[in-house]
């Protein structure tokens, strides 16, 4: 999620031999055959758990249950989010069950010790003409309540609690219902639990729920006050609480209730039901759950999830890139979530170049339907999940990309009141057909110098030395392109 405005950068495509003007202070280069091969992506294991609700498999995600066999639980084809099918769950008028379950990560064998931070994920609709009175009814949440306590109106004493997220305030005749977190917490007001993050939503459309919970560390046994509740809904984030105290046992971890129950004390009022698709549960960041299919809002996303996370360090650092084909935003994915300061420009040529910048730890996420042609970013300060899948930059390119083998910028002597630094760099392409290596600096708004060097066969390599004033921060690009017009690119800061 970008937090502040774009920053202008100059086009990818734009011709390297167009800044051959510009004053080269130093520079040298040689070619060789030298053949490289890209490595292996890593497969990814942030997801513990991701259920589409295809068939009635779904229940042996469950470690416990409770009136197992008066459940109104079943698959139907329509209406469904993502994929072919969805689950439904009724309230038969007068009734309050629906499901009640419980998943221990631990118990299922999703973990092999308990966790202290879970996010999760899921799609919830409900009938266009569902009617609830003002009692919190329940919905699935983050939870522990093995002791007995945190739920059904035993309050919270250090040992259970719960964080579920709650429905209510809805009449048939009415368009919307409330959507909210319904959490028992060691600073709850009173028997039952409060209600957080209340937000207004649209019977009959499709709504997304994230949820963020990290348990509160202990003193002495004691909890403090630095638990973690977050929520979006649709992608707004709607729960932002960081002084929660949930327990004086962390050690026991997070569970993950599965109540979808009409209760409190009001039954439900007529036949109806709600909807549910695509959950999926981690330790480590937000799902992605969106797939493809329309939103309420009727937004089509079609291609590969692509997600970008800045480090936790990090301020204000760039990315761009360019694909052939087509890009959308995935404005639901929590604080990882595209938005309007992050900018997709159509190039005319069946291209699309994507910039943004973000930072501490949050990041964007787009559905990419082509070849990426281009990607420009640090990757010290950023992890790219592609598919599913944590990639490097080569990964993405074409295997016929130029890459880079060596980019290193290091301060060099004093010169009075200027400082110069070196870059040194290699870079080869696996066709053997290298033509230009260039380093540009910038000064964070503009490009103030350039280096350029010819260069061919299969690999390359060279030096170039700059010279800038003492206690200055420049950025430091490095554009390899190949005689096909392949870029690959890399950047670094460096304070002088």
């Amino acid at each position: 999620m970008a937090r502040d405005e774009m920053a202008e950068e100059t086009n990818a495509d734009r011709s390297l031999l167009d800044r051959r003007s510009y004053l080269r202070l130093a520079g040298a280069a040689a070619a060789s055959v030298v053949a490289t091969s890209a490595g292996t992506a890593a497969q990814s294991s942030d997801t513990l758990l991701h259920e589409p609700f295809e068939d009635g498999t779904y229940r042996e995600h469950f470690t416990d249950v409770h009136d197992e066999g008066n459940w109104q639980d079943s698959v139907v084809e329509s209406p469904s989010k993502v994929g072919s099918n969805a689950m439904r769950v009724g309230f038969p008028e007068g009734y309050f069950d629906g499901m009640i379950a419980r998943v221990d990560p631990v118990e299922a064998g999703y973990l092999s010790e308990n966790t202290t931070e879970l996010y999760s994920s899921y799609w919830v609709r409900f009938d266009q003409d569902f009617e609830n009175g003002d009692h919190r009814k329940k919905l699935p949440g983050p939870g522990n309540i093995e002791s007995g306590t945190g739920h059904g109106g035993d309050p919270s004493d250090g040992t259970g609690w719960s964080a579920r997220a709650t429905f209510y305030n809805s009449t048939a005749s009415g368009s919307e219902i409330t959507l909210g977190n319904y959490v028992y917490h060691m600073d709850m007001d009173g028997t039952y639990g409060d209600t957080f993050g209340a937000t207004r939503v649209t019977k009959g459309d499709w709504h997304r729920i994230d949820q963020h919970l990290k348990l509160n560390t202990t003193s002495g046994g004691s909890a403090n006050r630095d638990g973690v509740l977050e929520q979006w809904i649709d992608g707004q984030k709607t729960t932002d609480e960081h002084s929660m105290r949930f327990t004086n046992h962390p050690e026991d971890g997070i569970n993950y209730i599965w109540h979808v129950w009409h209760g409190g004390s009001n039954p439900a009022p007529q036949d109806q039901a709600c909807y549910f698709d695509n959950w999926a549960l981690s330790t480590t960041q937000m799902p992605d759950i969106s797939g493809s299919g329309t939103s309420g809002s009727g937004d089509q996303t079609q291609g590969k999830p692509l997600e970008l996370v800045a480090g936790s360090n990090t301020s204000d650092v760039q990315y761009e890139f360019t694909v052939e084909g087509s890009v959308t935003k995935n404005t639901s994915a929590g604080d990882k979530a595209a938005e309007t300061n992050d900018s997709i420009t159509d190039n005319g040529d069946g291209t699309v170049t994507v910039t943004g910048k973000s930072g501490n730890g949050y990041g964007d996420s787009y559905y990419v339907d082509g070849s990426f042609t281009s990607m420009s970013l640090d990757e010290s300060k950023w992890t790219i999940r592609y598919d599913g899948t944590e990639v490097g930059v080569q990964e993405l390119l074409p295997s016929a990309a130029p890459s880079v083998e060596r980019f290193d910028v290091s301060t060099s002597n004093k010169l009075g009141g200027d400082r110069m630094f070196s870059v040194k760099w290699a870079a080869a392409d696996a066709d053997g057909d290298l033509d230009t290596v260039e380093a540009v600096v910038n000064d964070g708004s503009t490009d103030v110098n350039f280096a350029v060097n010819d260069v061919s066969g299969s690999s390359a390599s060279g030096w170039e030395l700059f010279q800038f004033p003492a206690g200055t921060t420049m950025d430091v690009t490095l554009r390899v392109k190949d005689a096909a017009g392949s870029v690959t690119k890399r950047n670094q800061s460096i304070s002088l």
